[in-house]
């Protein structure tokens, strides 16, 4: 007897991922885009099977979007994409400071402490 899966009938995973420090690894590090344009930080990482893919959450100024991972050149002290992010506005230093602090106090109210 054969059984079949069609990936119509498998159920759609999502989980999404944080660290509990900040900067973390990928958590909090700046991304810059491949003109060098500071855009935003790391929210979380974001993994989804059916279909499988995995993204970068990332926290702008106004804006949060997703970058796959395929689009990430390099992770070091920022995070370097290898596209334009369009939708995005460059943000300066002082912003993802307040960033920073604005992920951090979402990841402590997720936990359920200050």
């Amino acid at each position: 007897m054969t059984t079949t899966t069609t990936k119509e009938s498998m159920p759609s995973v999502e989980a999404e991922l944080y660290e509990l420090s900040m900067p973390g690894r990928l958590l909090g590090k700046e991304v810059l885009d491949n003109r060098a344009r500071r855009i935003g930080i790391v929210r979380s990482i974001r993994i989804a099977l059916n279909p499988t893919r995995s993204e970068l959450i990332v926290k702008g100024a106004e804006v949060e979007f997703p970058v796959d991972f395929s689009k990430v050149d390099a992770v070091g002290t920022v995070v370097q994409l290898n596209s334009v992010v369009k939708d995005a506005e460059e943000i300066e230093v002082h912003d993802v400071i307040r960033l920073q602090k604005e992920v951090l106090d979402d990841i402590k109210s997720y936990l359920g402490t200050r």
